[in-house]
């Protein structure tokens, strides 16, 4: 009888945890519309300075859904292919407060292990990031979420050129 109810507890447990977290990245979703995409350094130490290490950046593309939304910071990056690596050195903020039309583009920067394999393209892979939604009337929210990594990176000066 004791081992059914512990058992319970722990189900019940966990399917609380997968609710909080699907509510977590609802939130987000509802707040936040963002996409992923990545470049890849043009020649080795571009971005790290070190020449033997193949690096690059995701560029994340967000927009405001929420008027009340100031802020987005972004306090961890974890893509899913065992090859790359991102080593936040600070958080990474996105200002939503004065800029009210248009998108934000930030940078996270990321390394390429030799040993874990050749990458030639993402498109497809997954990236979870977590951090903290911060509102202007109300206390801030975590979310955590995984998206998928779109097409490499191109501005948006550079797609006005190409029209």
């Amino acid at each position: 009888m004791v081992t059914f109810i512990a058992l319970t507890v722990l189900i019940l447990s966990f399917l609380y945890l997968i609710l909080k977290a699907k509510q977590r990245q609802k939130q987000f979703h509802d707040a936040v519309s963002m996409e992923v995409h990545y470049l890849f350094q043009d020649r080795p130490g571009q971005y790290s300075g070190d020449y033997r290490t193949k690096s690059g950046v995701f560029v994340f593309r967000t927009e405001s859904k929420d008027d009340a939304l100031r802020n987005l910071v972004i306090k961890a990056v974890k893509p899913s292919h065992p090859a790359l690596v991102v080593n936040l050195e600070q958080i990474v903020v996105v200002p939503f407060e004065k800029k009210k039309e248009g998108t934000s583009d930030v940078s996270v920067r990321f390394k390429l292990l030799k040993k874990k394999g050749e990458l030639t393209a993402l498109e497809g892979k997954g990236i979870r990031i977590s951090g903290v939604l911060n509102f202007g009337n109300s206390k801030p929210k975590t979310f955590r979420t995984v998206l998928k990594i779109g097409a490499p990176y191109q501005s948006k000066d550079h797609l006005h050129q190409t029209k």
